[in-house]
């Protein structure tokens, strides 16, 4: 999956794994950036994923750089 970056023009690469998170990202939208902390809840009680561990953690924080999540 390729994900756009309309502030800066550039494009990401997301690895497979990463594609669940970003579907997830997707369907909770409503046209501007999702909440990391509404994110979170969501991995952790829907997902039973941890969205504080080191892997979710610092591709959470790469979204929220290119503007996919909010604080």
């Amino acid at each position: 999956m390729v994900v756009f970056d309309s502030e800066s023009w550039e494009s990401h690469l997301l690895p497979p794994s990463a594609t669940v998170i970003a579907d997830i990202i997707a369907e909770l939208s409503d046209g501007g950036p999702v909440s990391s902390m509404r994110l979170k809840q969501v991995l952790r009680d829907e997902y039973e994923l941890d969205p504080d561990s080191s892997a979710i953690g610092d591709f959470l924080g790469m979204l929220n750089e290119i503007g996919m999540l909010s604080e």
